[in-house]
């Protein structure tokens, strides 16, 4: 199992309405996408660490589904229109195997 950790600040600026409009395009990518066992997203709490971002975490069976999620058109045109809502300098990224 792969899992895929993805935060990205908001820009400042922003409405809490574009911020909603994109965390639900991104919790689409699970309907969208085929091999995604499961998908949660939404915006940080901020209790401790970044507070004004958006978390995504997504869950895969193996590097071959991890693929087939990066390169799938749903999920490439969320990044390309990611810089309409966050600070994309900003992202933290990162894949764990378990």
């Amino acid at each position: 199992m792969i899992r895929h950790i993805f935060i990205a600040p908001i820009k400042e600026g922003i409405s809490e309405e574009k911020v909603n409009e994109k965390i639900s395009a991104m919790k689409e990518i699970k309907n969208q996408v085929s091999g995604i066992i499961q998908l949660t997203v939404g915006k940080n709490t901020g209790w401790l660490g970044m507070a004004n971002a958006v978390s995504m975490v997504i869950e895969v069976k193996d590097k071959a589904d991890f693929d087939a999620f990066l390169s799938h058109p749903y999920h490439v045109h969320i990044g390309e229109t990611a810089d309409d809502v966050f600070d994309i300098s900003g992202f933290v990224i990162s894949q764990t195997e378990y």
